[in-house]
């Protein structure tokens, strides 16, 4: 199977629908960029509005909703080789000194493993920077200023020869030849092991001192506590289909290796869990170089800690013939440095990869797929204005919680044009209305895919804060708790500016003086079915509350 399926990364969440509306504090993004750059495209021209993301098949087009989580296709290792070769004779026993520290990951003292990790890099001659490791409260370890930065300035500097690499993995005596072919993050994730194996032994232990021994991934969490506290998210579709991944990896790693040879590959290193707990670390914490096309474990740099506002991100300077960090503003000393771990990452994508859910994360998005439906008997022409624009069908947009691109409405506009004398009216980078029935429909269909998708959710908004504050709650129901929140935003804020844009068109003026909606019947029966699907709960509560 083809392992850089498993590069998580980033993938985007698939809603189904289509909208825009401005009024509700929502903006519309314009053009956009597939997978890593599909937020940073539409973010150019957006449609100013209450936020966005649903996902179902509205009879128009085919509509679904998807997590915000990002795959990064990686390239082959041997054409990356000649841009960053990593340690190079890393597996010199020469080539480190020192290294028997006598510690294991579970357990022990972070902020005294830290030091330690500085000493050792002092031993083997680490250039001195102008930030260092310190343990916080809430975030753990991180990096501080020792002098004042300006933006632009070079904050980090690690050589190459430090850094762990996939040409690291393809020179390794051991797991050279189960990591042949499986991709950059598989094969660090099976460095990971043997060092792990090696206890004390391993020379690269004060390092891997500093690693968790797991993330809080929910790749890691029990099926049953999995499926119940991520209920209603398009995360857990995804998070399935990347442990189902995962365990296929491994049972032709463990068929074809592990089994055969037991001595170098140890039952207790190499299991199952094993392989999870590492692919979950590597995963936060290996950096994707994207000046060498790579992903590196990079010692001192995968000690910054993520802020979304933050555009500061470590790459590797040919130049430098090293790993640098240019800061994006201006610290003070005693200032905590931050980077970004990747723009325009959703929550969905930060639990995945890394372990918990950033509340105030302004690139939350989800992602809707739109497509032009089989039977429409003019799909041709529709698929060849498409094209002309640059688009697909289907198609994937971004939906943010406060504004969704321009372009995502045009293409549903298109996709329920039934007269060709109106093709001329569609314009790709302009929020330009066919006709009021048009717009009615699609504002309509999308209306009630929001409500659909948040109808999968239990719980209420302020239930789901409750938890994410309860100090009693466990980890993994505040980082769920966490999330969900932040997609019901998403869809909250994306009916409150339909229900704008709605406003004016629903109503025509009547003899008597007042308004009349030109749909009232279709409106009527759609309230009667809003209605209908909350009494459930409108009774339960009535219950609770006697």
């Amino acid at each position: 199977m083809d392992c850089s399926s498993l590069s998580l990364p980033h993938r985007a969440v698939v809603m189904s629908s289509t909208f825009c509306s401005s009024g509700t504090g929502v903006s519309t993004v314009g053009a956009w960029n597939h997978q890593n750059e599909l937020a940073t495209k539409y973010s150019r021209s957006n449609v100013d509005c209450s936020s966005p993301a649903f996902s179902s098949s509205c009879g128009i087009s085919s509509l679904k909703f998807h997590s915000g989580f990002r795959d990064l296709s990686i390239a082959s290792s041997r054409s990356r080789q000649r841009r960053m070769k990593g340690r190079g004779n890393g597996w010199n026993r020469n080539s480190l000194k020192g290294g028997g520290i006598v510690c294991t990951a579970a357990g022990v003292d972070r902020a005294v493993a830290a030091d330690e990790f500085v000493g050792w890099l002092k031993e083997q001659e680490f250039p001195d920077q102008v930030v260092s490791i310190k343990m916080f409260e809430k975030e753990g370890l991180g990096c501080v200023a020792t002098r004042a930065l300006k933006a632009g300035e070079i904050a980090l500097t690690v050589p190459e020869n430090f850094c762990v690499t996939a040409y690291d993995v393809n020179n390794h005596p051991v797991v050279s030849a189960p990591a042949k072919g499986r991709g950059d993050l598989i094969g660090l994730t099976l460095w990971l092991m043997y060092e792990r194996a090696q206890g004390q032994a391993s020379l690269w232990y004060p390092f891997l001192k500093l690693f968790p021994e797991a993330t809080n991934s929910p790749l890691l969490w029990p099926s049953a506590e999995r499926d119940e506290q991520l209920r209603g998210s398009p995360v857990l579709a995804e998070v399935k289909e990347r442990i189902a991944a995962l365990e296929e990896v491994y049972e032709e790693l463990s068929s074809t290796f592990f089994d055969k040879e037991p001595r170098t590959f140890p039952a207790e290193g190499f299991s199952l869990t094993a392989f999870k707990n590492a692919f979950t670390v590597i995963l936060s914490r290996a950096s994707y170089l994207p000046s060498a096309d790579i992903f590196a474990l990079v010692p001192y740099g995968d000690c910054f800690n993520h802020k979304g506002d933050c555009e500061a991100f470590l790459d590797f300077s040919t130049e430098d013939e090293a790993v640098v960090l240019k800061v994006d503003r201006d610290y003070r000393v005693g200032d905590q440095v931050f980077v970004t771990y990747g723009l325009d990452r959703p929550n969905s994508d930060l639990l995945i990869s890394y372990g918990f859910v950033d509340p105030s994360n302004p690139n939350d998005y989800l992602t809707i797929e739109v497509e032009l439906l089989e039977a429409d008997r003019l799909k041709v022409l529709k698929q060849q204005i498409l094209q002309q624009a640059g688009f697909d069908s289907p198609q994937t947009f971004p939906l943010f919680p406060d504004r969704f691109p321009t372009q995502l409405l045009t293409y549903m506009r298109l996709s329920r044009v039934s007269d060709v004398g109106l093709f001329a009216k569609i314009v790709f980078d302009q929020d330009v209305m066919i006709d009021q029935a048009n717009e009615y429909e699609i504002l309509m269909l999308l209306m009630g895919e929001c409500r659909v998708a948040l109808q999968e959710y239990t719980g209420s908004s302020d239930e789901e804060s409750r938890i994410a504050n309860d100090k009693k709650a466990s980890i993994r129901e505040k980082l769920a708790a966490q999330l969900r929140l932040s997609e019901k935003k998403i869809l909250i804020n994306s009916m409150s500016a339909l229900r704008n844009r709605l406003a004016p068109i629903r109503g025509i003026p009547v003899k008597g003086g007042g308004l009349k909606d030109p749909n009232s019947d279709l409106l009527e029966m759609f309230d009667m079915a809003e209605q209908i699907a909350s009494a459930p709960s409108k009774f339960l509560n009535n219950i609770f509350k006697k």
